[in-house]
């Protein structure tokens, strides 16, 4: 009797588990996905700048230094938190 308990355990922890790397695929697939899609936005951005601020390219890298420098994107994440909340209210 012991031995059929532990292998009906066993046979739950496993399907546990593959749900789990299931579950897990899935929100890789998704952060992929929210990755090429804020790349795309970038590129826009990047283009309309270009576009209609021809002196943008070459101003760029210090704007990219001083953002890196000032600008916890932890902190900026809380921020649109708390305005997102704000404006449902």
């Amino acid at each position: 009797m012991e031995e059929i308990d532990l292998k009906h355990h066993l046979h739950l922890l496993q399907r546990e588990i593959e749900a789990a790397v299931s579950f897990t695929q899935e929100v890789k697939l998704d952060f992929l996905a929210a990755i090429d899609s804020l790349k795309i936005e970038v590129e826009i951005l990047k283009r309309f700048m270009e576009r209609y601020h021809p002196d943008f390219m070459h101003r760029y890298p210090a704007l990219r230094d001083e953002v890196i420098r000032t600008v916890d994107p932890e902190w900026m994440e809380t921020v649109e938190r708390r305005t997102r909340s704000k404006t449902q209210q």
